[in-house]
Order: C-alpha cells, then structure tokens, then sequence
C-alpha cells in the first residue's frame, strides 16, 4: 500500500459510522430501501448515495476596494438507482428521440445539522424518487430494445468492482478571509491605477473545503476530504476597433499556506498589467495555417481538447457520438518520444499542486493512473463503471459533480517526452519548418484563457484553445511580434498527426472541466509542442467603443 493511502486510512480509523450521523442515516435508508424492494418486479439491482458536505470561501476586490466577503455552504445528495441488470439497466442508451434519450437525474438538498431524523427524511424522499425514475426509464429501455437497432457495442451497462471501505477525515481547510483582505485590496489598487488602458480588474480569493461520502448497496462506504485555494487576478481592456482584451493570472493549491505572499503578488499585478496594456497595443492576427509552438500551459489545454475528451471511455459506445479513437488501439498517434497518461493520485507535479487530485472517483473506484498513449501509440481509454469492448473495469475516473451522474473524465492529464529540447532549440526547429514551408513567419502561443469541443457526430468534430497571448515568431530571425484576437482550431487526427517534438519545461494548467456529468477539476501537464501545421482563426470581436471619458483619478489625482 502506498504511504499516502496508509497515513490517509489511519487518519479516519478511529471514526466509526456511530460517529458519524450523516453516514449512519445513509447506511440505515439504504438498507430500509433494498430490503423493502427485495423480490418485487423493477425492483434495484444498485443503490448508491454520494453526498457532498461543501463550505465556499469567497473574497474579491475591485477598483482598488474589497467587492464581496461570504462564505455559503451546502449539503447535497445523489442516488443513483439501477433497475435490470448490470448486462442491461436503466441507463441504458435509448435509439432515436432526443427527449425520451436523456438519462435525466435530479439531485437533492440535505439538511446541514446532524439530526437523524430530518437526515433520513430527505434521503427517503430523493431515494423513492430516484427509484421510480429508473423503473419508468427500465420500462423504455425494454421496448427500446425490441425495436431498434443492435448496439454496435454489446458491452454491460454496469461493471462489477471491490467494494471499498475507507473512511477518511472529514476536510479540516481553514480560511482566515480577514487576513487577506488588505492584501486583495492592495493588488486591486495597483491594478487600477497601472493606466486608464486598464478598463476593470478584479482580484479573487476563493476556497473550498468539501467532506464527501459515498455509500452503495455492493458495501462501499467511503468518506473523503476535498480542500482546494485559488488565488487570481484578471483584467480586462477594450481595443480601438472594439475587440474586448482580458488576460488572467491564477494558482491553485491545497493548502492556504502554499499560497505566493505578498510581494509575489505584487509581481503578477505589475505583469499582468503591462502584458495587457502590451497586447492592447498589437496587431489583430489573421487567419492562418502553418508552424505552431505551443508553450507548456498552451499545449496542455491543446491536448486536453484535442485527445482527452475523446478517450472517456463511455463515448466509444454512444452512437451520437463521434468515436474518433474507438478503433485507434495500437495505432501511432503521437512521436514515439511522446507518453501521455492520466494520474488523479498525483498530489503535484513539477512543485504545483494538481487541481485533478482525489482518492476515489464518484462512483467508489480508487484512482488510479491510466495510460493513454505509449512511445506514441494509443494504447487505452479513461473509465468509468461503463464498460466498452476490451475494457471491462473502471480505472478510478468516474467523475461527477453534484447532482449530476458520473461518467469517465479526465483528471490530471500528463504528457511527457523522453527526448526533450529546450526553448532555443524548439525555436530553431520553428524557423527550420517555416523555411521548408516557405513562411516569412509563424505562431508561439503564450497564454491560453481555456478551450472547447464537440465530440458529436451531429457537428463538426473539431476543437477550438482559447488564446489571450501569442507572438509572430519570423523565419529570419527578427525579434517577435505579438499578436492579438486568434483562437487555434482543427481536428483532432490531423492536429495529433503534425506534432513534430516536445520541450524540456513541463507546466501545469489548472482548471475546471464541463461535460454532461457537470464541472469537475482538473489539470494538464505538458511541455511546449511543436506542431508542424496548425490553424488558427479570427477570434470574435465587439462594437463598442473603449469608454470615452478617463478613469476617475485616483486619491490625489488631477481629475
């Protein structure tokens, strides 16, 4: 057993479920449930609640003054109720009609006190509900059945898996918001007072300090800690010609005291303000297709978009969906210097704390690190409980956040090269490509503000990385020229297939995924990309002009 897992059991050994109300009130409604359906028609094979005990810090300062000071918590349930069996069950996918497809689930408010009785109460009402929705959806899967199409993929709709017992300490985050309030509002006055250029500005404090529990019919009794701090500044500018500019600053960690301090943050304000003042200033890029150098944090969100949407293992069996790695097992996608794999048992990478890391997935599965691609080749997907043709077990990436259904999701996606160059070299190999290509110039991409996708079949399937900060790098040699207003667009075969080498600075993007299983956290970790063609488009623009009177002085000002 891994040390961490060990000190982590240790740390909640002493809590038993007496101790605990809220776990006993779901053990004894659980039970009461199971026993009282036991032998009638419809009745569960599966029952799971998952329960999220959340409490949210929140501080923010703008205009050189504090905005908002709160903190919100909330107690959320989740059942998760399967009636057939786990070859064939209510959640199965239904053929034709948008509507009557939907796996349509509601999730419930728990009282926050301790009291047994209201506990039980509000699990007994979201429980009957829950059940009855996957009795009426059992019935439409039946007849389903009988009138469509064979499914491509005969795969279970449920896998069997250990029941897990682990119950860990409840999360002990503590935020001290009035320690911090001064420091905000001091990074907000210097934000404001860089340059009438600089429109509005805004810097954040947030932290979450959230207790889940999970408890199954098969025995899984699980209770776990969630604690993550992000500190950020963003702000934001308008161009002449009516495009809108925000550049944005964060980090992300587990525990407050990892935080930068003061004069670090002083440092990200002064940046952040030049930058933007900077690439207000620039040139609008144009469309274009050619040589790409994607730095670390770039090239992560590239690769989250471009791979790891596409590798959650239930789309190989949804036929709405485009499945355009289905068949790629053992295919060479990548350079055979290239592995990339996805880890939630990863703390930190490269000194940062991964906003990916948990011990066991929403459905009771411990993380655990799948392998992707290997020297290359495309050798698996991340899963869920939902089985696919040749990946019959989940490995820990069932994900999910409140009051939505776990399906495979990616968490911590890491991508790293047993033949790394440097920067220099990268930018030589750049130069080499735009020459052989003909180019007076091509793109290095700096910042990135995020991404999406669409992995259908109904539109295109392509993607689209978010960039707010980027330079025209030229083939002979001339000092770069930044460049605003591009966004990098493709799809995924060709964009993987002219990626030519990687370099040796790997960095970690922090962020939030959305999919049909809600938000859930996540990060990447790369190093800087070079992709041989690339495309990028015009980003949108706006019609409003910059404001036409200055910003209102500052204390001791002339206006």
């Amino acid at each position: 057993m891994a040390s961490w897992v060990a000190a982590w059991l240790l740390a909640g050994a002493g809590a038993s479920p007496g101790e605990d109300p809220l776990l006993e009130a779901l053990e004894l409604e659980l039970e009461r449930t199971m026993e009282a359906y036991e032998g009638q028609e419809g009745a569960p094979y599966y029952l799971g609640y998952r329960v999220a005990d959340q409490e949210h810090w929140k501080l923010s300062a703008r205009y050189g003054a504090l905005g908002a000071s709160s903190t919100t918590r909330r107690r959320t349930l989740d059942v998760s109720a399967r009636v057939g069996s786990p070859a064939l069950d209510s959640t199965h996918q239904l053929k034709g009609g948008f509507v009557s497809g939907l796996n349509l689930h509601t999730g419930h408010q728990l009282p926050l006190d301790a009291e047994p009785r209201a506990l039980r109460a509000a699990i007994w009402v979201a429980t009957h509900k829950e059940v009855r929705d996957a009795q009426e959806r059992w019935a439409r899967v039946q007849t389903n059945q009988q009138v469509k199409v064979e499914d491509r993929d005969p795969s279970p709709d449920f896998s069997d898996a250990e029941p897990v017992v682990a119950l860990g300490p409840h999360a002990t985050l503590s935020l001290h918001r009035a320690d911090w309030e001064d420091v905000l509002v001091e990074l907000s006055q210097r934000l404001d007072a860089a340059g009438d250029e600089i429109h509005a500005s805004e810097v954040s404090l947030d932290g979450i300090r959230e207790t889940q529990w999970i408890v199954t019919s098969e025995g899984a009794r699980i209770r776990q800690p969630r604690e993550w701090v992000r500190i950020s500044m963003q702000a934001w500018s308008r161009t002449d010609d009516g495009m809108k500019l925000q550049l944005y600053r964060w980090r992300d960690v587990h525990d407050p005291d990892r935080l930068p301090d003061a004069a670090e943050l002083q440092g990200w304000a002064g940046q952040l303000a030049r930058d933007l003042i900077a690439l207000r200033g620039a040139e609008e890029g144009d469309a274009y297709h050619g040589p790409v150098l994607l730095r670390g944090k770039a090239a992560g969100v590239f690769v989250h978009e471009v791979l790891g949407h596409r590798v959650e293992g239930h789309r190989q069996k949804d036929d709405d969906e485009g499945q355009t790695f289905t068949d790629k097992i053992g295919q060479q996608l990548l350079p055979s210097s290239i592995d990339v794999y996805d880890d939630p048992t990863l703390a930190s990478y490269a000194g940062e704390d991964l906003n990916g890391y948990y011990r066991y997935d929403q459905e009771g599965i411990p993380a655990q690190r799948a392998v992707l691609v290997e020297d290359g080749v495309f050798v698996g997907f991340l899963m869920s409980r939902s089985p696919i043709e040749g990946f019959g077990q989940s490995n820990g990436h069932g994900r999910a956040q409140a009051w939505r259904q776990p399906v495979a999701r990616m968490a911590n996606t890491v991508v790293e090269t047993d033949d790394p160059h440097t920067e220099a070299q990268l930018r030589a190999m750049l130069r080499r490509e735009l020459r052989e290509q003909g180019r007076e110039w091509g793109l290095m991409i700096d910042e990135i503000g995020g991404g999406f996708t669409l992995t259908g079949r109904l539109f295109p399937n392509a993607f689209n990385v978010r960039a707010t900060y980027g330079h025209k790098v030229f083939a002979d040699g001339r000092p770069d020229e930044l460049v605003r207003g591009i966004d990098l667009v493709g799809t995924p075969l060709v964009a993987l297939s002219n990626v030519v080498a990687a370099g040796d600075d790997p960095q970690v993007f922090n962020g939030f995924c959305g999919a049909e299983s809600g938000v859930v956290p996540n990060s990447t970790v790369a190093p800087p990309l070079l992709i041989r063609q690339l495309e990028i488009q015009k980003k949108e623009t706006g019609a409003d002009r910059p404001p036409l009177l200055p910003k209102p002085a500052q204390p001791g000002g002339d206006t």
